[in-house]
């Protein structure tokens, strides 16, 4: 967690001594997105997952799929107790549904698992995935101000890299290919680019961060924290002992699903019109806090 700090922190003084823009966020997550990102889930699952993992392994992206749906609900509930306004309570919506199982998740994992969690990390990211545009989508043209409705999801899920290079390892897998059917130059290329990922990774999520957005609604922060990082791994434990989940297969789910809440929040927050002040400060709340929580939640495993 001292590296993962040190990593945010490097990028986030960047920005403010001028080594790097925040705007610049952009190209490294494009860069993660599109190069990094897939080649270290396609090594990852074509070296590490067999025929035989499967049935298992793809209970993961089912359950925090589930999970963050049940979040999600808990922030509606608890907005129209609050009494929010109809962009609030889609902002808050997405900031207790949503979590960072990927540019925070992955990094996390790793530190604490290795390879053998990364693998696991990678199924709990594609329920994420799913999670993230099928949810924030429907809140966002739901609840937002902006009209959006010609958003297609299906065309959002195939537009996805790590997504779908998931989805084709995934079926390699299952027809019994393997890392060595594959040239060896193109395997160490591969290599290269993942080695990319954690790292640029953490100087983005350094870029995103900004204090100044945690004055619009610390008490919004403080929720999602709770329902994030409280209830979603309470959820996750019990859904485990329900689909007879154990060992670092339940561990990396219930941290997974313990991760603050996704960047993905601001950009549905900002593309229908809903409370981005709210979303932002629950972003950089969740984020802050859940460097404390996280390695707190894995002692207690």
């Amino acid at each position: 967690m001292i590296v993962i700090v040190l990593l945010i922190l490097t990028g986030y003084l960047s920005k403010y001594l001028n080594i790097l823009k925040e705007n610049d966020r952009v190209i490294l997550n494009n860069i993660v997105v599109y190069m990094a990102m897939p080649s270290t889930i396609f090594l990852t699952i074509m070296k590490n997952v067999s025929p035989v993992d499967l049935p298992q392994f793809l209970k993961l992206p089912f359950l925090i799929f589930l999970t963050f749906i049940m979040c999600g609900i808990i922030g509606y509930i608890i907005g129209k107790l609050l009494k929010l306004n109809k962009q609030s309570l889609g902002g808050l919506i997405l900031v207790c549904a949503l979590g960072n199982t990927g540019f925070l998740g992955y990094p996390v994992i790793y530190g604490f698992y290795g390879t053998e969690g990364l693998t696991r990390a990678i199924f709990c990211d594609m329920g994420s995935v799913f999670a993230s545009l099928l949810l924030g989508t429907y809140i966002g043209i739901k609840f937002g101000k902006n009209e959006n409705s010609d958003t297609s999801i299906i065309k959002e899920l195939l537009k996805f890299p790590p997504l779908m290079t998931g989805v084709i390892s995934i079926i390699l897998v299952f027809f019994g290919v393997s890392i060595s059917n594959f040239p060896d130059f193109l395997v160490k290329t591969l290599n290269y680019l993942s080695n990319a990922t954690i790292p640029l990774i953490m100087l983005s999520l350094g870029l995103s961060l900004s204090p100044s957005s945690a004055k619009f609604g610390a008490i919004y922060g403080i929720i999602a924290s709770i329902v994030r990082m409280g209830i979603a791994p309470l959820l996750v434990f019990i859904f485990s002992s329900m689909f007879l989940i154990n060992g670092l297969d339940k561990n990396v789910l219930i941290l997974e699903s313990a991760m603050p809440s996704a960047m993905m929040s601001l950009v549905f927050a900002v593309l229908y019109g809903l409370d981005v002040k709210l979303v932002a400060s629950a972003c950089f709340i969740t984020t802050v806090l859940s460097l404390i929580l996280l390695p707190i939640i894995h002692n207690l495993m």
